[in-house]
């Protein structure tokens, strides 16, 4: 037997079918890491030169923040760096005067703002600190204490203390500073170990690599001040300033940061829709069909295929596994018809005392690949999830009494890639989860349609095994975090017509299904890092867990023309959203 499918896909926006966001970007505008939906709100900034739009444009190099703020990565930036300006209070640019300047302007600092300091260069000069950065030390703290004060750190917010360059290797410094060059790097590896959400940022790195392989990166001058040639390929634009090329990697590495420890912590959930599909195909091959025929099972053992086209009413998407699933992916291996999970079921009555109680153990493989749309975006993941469930479906006085315990295996295989520093990088962590969903259904008869109310309870529990990570920018980091468990209810209405005569011997098959997802409980993520290049450094971000309330709406219908010939129409939307998750899948269906 063959079958041929064609399929027409009409969507405002086709959801990918998880179970839920995972954990909240306090930058994204719409739960992704993607570069296009990463948006500060306001971002402020604490510098000198290498930061002041007024000393950039004066010797006509482009400036980081104005940067990320002209390609949509801020919507707002407050700059208050000034050149010449260093960490040690008392003088009039300084540190502590353009916090006074901010704290005075009459705007507080709220969620999704972002606040970078990127000082050090004046206070180390060109020959060096005369009192071995002592001054500049406190002043620094000090002024990191009172933005912290200020909310710069708080849960949803970033706080980023930018580490120097090898600031010795510029034309016009000497040599002699790169031991208070780390010595500075390391107090502020310091800073950002003693708070969450206070992030050292790696410049030193980034540069490091530029400067041991500068070919790699497209240049072919960086010791050397070339005005002319510094956006081409030269990276000092005159003795202590960096051209066009050099302030572009400074912001990419601010990009990098903004987005890489969500990456992991998003990581930590990712297990909950694998979760959510393995339910719902557990109950679209013990369940769900025989529910729709009214059947009652016969004793003992059975294979049964999950995942895929049962040739039954409303098994209508091999990929889709439940009977009204309009959100799994439609642009990915769509026609596939091979199942991706395996059960053995058994009924627990007898011949002489029928029953449709089953317990069962089920295998399952689930696949997520995701690929790099633009290289822009620079990052992509893939993961896969080997799964074991136990299940249990049980009537009772009318009701379906069902509970389901699985244990997902996760295997994650990360990529990222910058052609303009010339790297491609590929990473793999492990990861597993925890689910438990129980389900109570009332299966009803209305006329010629079956109506099933159900409620759910789930709780899940996901975790990530700490790894070793190489990155585009900065040295290799170490990834751990805090477990997450969360619990989720879900109170849904499916229902089922009798297939419909029509002439010539067709039948038309109507369904559709309406449910609401609610999350009682989410936990944050903590997620720590250690940086190769600073030992003994741990920086950690807080990611709360996104809140979950979604009500879902799906109608299908099919239409057999022939023995072998169906049509079918799928659509879904998100209720709290229809212009952007309103999808509809045509599908042609052909046996021979």
């Amino acid at each position: 037997m063959t079958v041929i499918c064609a399929s027409l896909i009409l969507a405002g926006c086709a959801s990918s079918g998880s179970s839920a966001p995972g954990v909240a970007n306090p930058f994204s505008t719409d739960g992704s890491s993607s570069l296009a939906s990463i948006k500060v709100n306001t971002m402020r900034v604490f510098g000198d030169s290498y930061s002041d739009p007024n000393f950039t444009s004066s010797i006509g190099t482009i400036n980081w923040g104005q940067q990320l703020q002209a390609r949509g990565t801020v919507a707002r930036s407050s700059i208050y760096a000034i050149g010449g300006a260093r960490a040690q209070s008392g003088e009039l640019r300084a540190f502590d005067q353009q916090i006074n300047k901010a704290l005075n302007s009459g705007n507080p600092i709220v969620d999704r703002d972002l606040t970078v300091v990127y000082l050090g260069h004046n206070d180390i000069g060109r020959t060096g600190s005369p009192d071995g950065l002592v001054r500049s030390t406190t002043g620094y703290k000090a002024g990191v204490d009172r933005l912290v004060k200020a909310g710069a750190a708080n849960e949803n917010r970033r706080l980023f203390v930018t580490q120097l360059h090898a600031w010795g290797r510029g034309p016009g410094v000497s040599d002699g500073v790169d031991h208070q060059v780390r010595a500075w790097n390391t107090m502020l590896a310091g800073i950002a170990n003693s708070h969450p959400n206070i992030i050292a940022v790696d410049m030193y790195t980034a540069f490091e690599r530029v400067f041991q392989d500068p070919q790699k990166y497209g240049f072919t001058n960086v010791t050397t001040a070339d005005r002319s040639r510094s956006s081409i390929d030269a990276l000092y634009h005159d003795a202590t300033h960096f051209g066009n090329r050099g302030q572009e990697i400074i912001t990419r590495v601010y990009q990098h940061y903004l987005s890489r420890g969500w990456d992991w912590a998003n990581s930590v959930s990712a297990g909950a829709g694998a979760a959510e599909q393995l339910n719902k195909d557990i109950d679209q091959g013990t369940l769900v069909l025989s529910m729709a025929g009214q059947k009652r099972l016969q004793p003992g053992f059975r294979l049964v295929a999950l995942g895929m086209d049962q040739n039954k009413p409303f098994s209508f998407k091999p990929l889709n596994g439940k009977v009204f699933q309009p959100f799994a992916s439609t642009r990915q291996q769509e026609l596939q018809q091979s199942p991706r999970g395996l059960a053995l079921d058994m009924n627990l009555g007898s011949e002489d005392n029928p029953s449709n109680s089953r317990l069962g153990v089920a295998v399952f493989q689930h696949e997520q690949p995701k690929v790099l749309e633009t290289a822009a975006q620079r990052n992509s993941r893939r993961f896969t999830s080997d799964a074991v469930s136990l299940y249990w479906h049980k009537p009772v006085s009318g009701f379906l009494l069902s509970s389901q315990l699985s244990h997902m295996a996760l295997n994650f295989n990360s990529y990222a890639q910058d052609s303009m520093v010339n790297l491609t990088l590929e990473n793999t962590s492990k990861g597993d989860t925890w689910s438990l969903e129980n389900k109570l259904r009332y299966p009803l008869r209305s006329g010629a349609m079956n109506v099933t109310p159900w409620l759910s309870l789930t709780s899940q529990s996901h975790s990530m095994d700490p790894a070793l990570t190489r990155t585009l920018y900065t040295t290799d980091v170490l990834f751990s975090s805090s477990r997450m468990n969360e619990l989720l209810s879900g109170l849904g209405l499916d229902i089922q017509a009798d297939p419909i005569s029509l002439a010539g011997n067709k039948q038309l098959r109507l369904g559709g299904s309406l449910y609401h997802v609610q999350s009682l409980h989410r936990d944050s993520v903590m997620v720590s890092m250690q940086e190769a290049g600073s030992p003994g450094v741990v920086q950690r971000e807080l990611f709360p867990s996104a809140k979950i309330s979604r009500t879902q709406l799906g109608l299908q219908a099919a239409l057999d023309v022939a023995k072998n010939v169906r049509f079918s129409a799928t659509y879904g939307t998100q209720l709290q959203d229809v212009k952007n998750t309103s999808s509809l899948l045509l599908l042609a269906n052909i046996q021979y």
